[in-house]
């Protein structure tokens, strides 16, 4: 999982062209907007009936969303592999602390 994941961030940072910084952070919170969007409006609207949204347009958004937290990262001099990894200890430690629906930070 760590090479394909680093892989991808390698590919996602040759394909970075802006001069702002910020870019990658700004455009991070308006895709992800974009890709919770998706399930809101329907919901709000009262009629997701439990299909959710177009599969293409999820892998779509999500798509967005995943290379922009790689370009940022990749600023911070950090890999997509060891936020995943770091991740799943937490998700055990949680889970082994039966912290693991949110009610724990640790």
């Amino acid at each position: 999982m760590s090479i394909y994941l680093n892989q991808y961030q390698h590919v996602a940072v040759e394909t970075a062209e802006y001069q702002d910084k910020m870019y990658p952070i700004v455009s991070l919170i308006v895709e992800a907007a974009e890709l919770a969007d998706l399930y809101v409006k329907p919901y709000l609207r009262g009629d997701d009936e439990g299909r959710g949204p177009p599969r293409e347009d999820v892998i779509s958004e999500a798509g967005d969303v995943l290379w922009n937290l790689a370009v940022l990262l990749h600023q911070e001099g950090i890999s997509l592999s060891d936020v995943a990894e770091a991740n799943m200890k937490k998700l055990k430690r949680r889970q082994e602390n039966g912290t693991i629906q949110g009610s724990g930070n640790r």
